[in-house]
């Protein structure tokens, strides 16, 4: 069964593909009476080309229709957004680039930049990227040459340059190769705020799914050339994020009077007042949603899914419909989840949810390998294919009680009782390996060993091929610490802190803000698809 679930906190970022719609698809626009109020506080739109409606143009971006306007022989959408010939499919016609060249995020949550020498004040410059990093898991780096920057090669190709514009510009997401962000002569940190979150992946706020539920829109009060401005954007079916709920303090966010043509207000609250906006900072709610965005860690708390970064610890409420979830295994651009003795395959970038079996009793224990998604159930292991999600039973009824499942050196081990059992490659034959892992649960596998958190708090190193044990560190986690791997080091959640250890097993505490935790998985780079 495929159902939409919406995420949990606000404004739209696209993390995948953006499918927009023609300002002639667009629902019928709430009329908006003339306002009384003195404008106050008005914020004009970031726009590309101030004063400028360009020629109106038709293109096809993913396969829909759209309008924008052609100036200085580039095409820009909605004001300030830079559309490339790729993402308008005049340089090719496939599809499939949607997923790569003409948009993704930044790979690894970095995102080199440099400041262009027609800019000799670089301040507000500086003071957004500031606000950004303290605020969200993004991280900025100069762009240097590769020998100046060992280990960040991979980002060389991709990189910002912050450029002076007749306005502010930018393009959406990463598009590969060299982008820019326009800036004009005196800017603001909050307009390069702005189009840094266009950068990262963010949308118009006032283009949400939901806007007509939040907004009342009066088209007449709007020039002709500036109409699309007001599009909204639905999803189609990829995975552009919704991301909770519609958010006037958006650092996105357009005030009533954006693109009047008449002094009366575009766009009011739904008892008619006109609004301003902020340009200050990001708002809460783009915060969490670019760490949603660029998270690679998922957990399981009474309340819903955290999202967060591996590095810096940040994280936000990714999903608040899975309340009394169990177990999670997170994989690149999804991720599993048990509910009661349902398990359900749900897209971190979109939301949507498939649900993939439903056995009898819960699922006490989840792991990965080779496409395979595997489940501690009904006392048997099953096997579920993480494309298809077709489950079939993998061991027979060998394992009630169990309490923990995991992947190391090639083969599954599962601990029932005080046992830890070794399971043979293709499921028939399970051997008793070891004894001592009475009330284990948390059990990782990690560069060819298994690594287990007991009852004590002490973390072990466990030999997948003779069952030796060694403690691993000095540290005492909680009783019910919760573990996981990133393939680069482990992870645990102890006490509302995330730690995390290496191979030597030194610890090291990377942020508070993880309370209530009662599962925990990390996208983990030995993961094989």
């Amino acid at each position: 069964m495929k159902t939409n679930h919406l995420l949990a906190k606000t404004t739209i970022a696209l993390c995948a593909t953006l499918y927009l719609t023609s300002c002639r698809e667009m629902e019928p626009e709430k009329a908006v009476g003339a306002s009384a109020e003195a404008r106050v506080n008005v914020v004009a739109p970031e726009t590309a080309y101030p004063g400028e409606d360009g020629i109106t143009k038709r293109g096809r971006l993913f396969g829909k229709e759209i309008t924008y306007s052609e100036i200085d022989g580039k095409a820009v959408f909605e004001g300030d957004i830079i559309l490339t010939p790729e993402q308008l499919g005049q340089n090719t016609g496939a599809r499939t680039q949607a997923f790569t060249k003409i948009h993704s995020l930044w790979p690894n949550n970095f995102i080199q930049y440099i400041v262009d020498p027609s800019i000799s004040d670089d301040s507000a410059i500086l003071a957004a990227i500031a606000d950004v990093e303290a605020a969200t898991p993004l991280r900025f780096i100069r762009r240097r040459s590769l020998a100046e920057i060992p280990g960040y090669q991979f980002a060389q190709t991709s990189y910002v340059t912050f450029t002076r514009s007749r306005g502010y510009s930018s393009s959406i997401g990463r598009i590969g190769g060299q982008q820019f962000i326009g800036i004009p002569f005196f800017p603001t940190k909050g307009g390069i705020l702005h189009e840094i979150g266009h950068t990262a992946g963010l949308l118009h706020e006032h283009t949400r799914y939901d806007r007509n539920a939040n907004v009342k829109v009066n088209l007449n009060n709007v020039a002709e050339a500036a109409k699309p401005n007001f599009t909204i954007l639905d999803n189609e079916g990829y995975d552009n994020r919704k991301y909770g709920s519609f958010d006037f303090g958006s650092i996105m966010m357009l005030d009533s009077y954006a693109y009047s043509q008449n002094g009366q207000p575009v766009m009011t609250t739904l008892d008619n007042k006109a609004f301003t906006v902020q340009r200050s900072q990001l708002s809460v709610g783009d915060a969490q949603c670019i760490t949603a965005m660029y998270s690679n860690v998922f957990a399981v708390t009474p309340t819903g899914i955290l999202a967060g970064d591996a590095a810096t610890g940040k994280n936000a409420p990714l999903a608040t419909l899975y309340t009394g979830a169990g177990e999670i295994y997170a994989l690149k651009d999804q991720f599993f989840l048990s509910q009661g003795n349902k398990v359900t395959q749900i897209r971190s970038k979109s939301g949507w949810a498939y649900n993939v079996t439903s056995g009898t009793g819960p699922v006490n224990g989840m792991t990965y390998y080779k496409g395979n998604i595997f489940t501690l159930q009904d006392g048997s292991v099953w096997n579920t294919e993480a494309t298809n999600c077709v489950r079939q039973q993998y061991t027979g009824p060998f394992f009630t009680g169990g309490t923990a499942l995991a992947y190391a050196f090639g083969l599954p081990y599962a601990v029932v009782g005080d046992r830890l059992h070794i399971i043979s490659i293709d499921g028939k034959n399970n051997s008793v390996m070891a004894y001592g892992y009475s009330g284990v649960t948390e059990m990782v596998g990690w560069k060819a060993w298994l690594y287990v958190i007991k009852p004590s708090g002490k973390l072990y190193k466990v030999n997948p091929t003779n069952g030796d044990i060694v403690q691993h560190g000095t540290t005492t986690f909680s009783s019910n610490a919760q573990l996981t791997c990133t393939g680069k080091n482990l992870l645990v959640v102890s006490q509302g802190t995330l730690y995390s250890v290496d191979e030597a097993g030194i610890t090291k505490p990377i942020s508070g803000g993880w309370a209530n935790v009662t599962d925990i998985s990390a996208v983990n780079s030995e993961d094989q698809p």
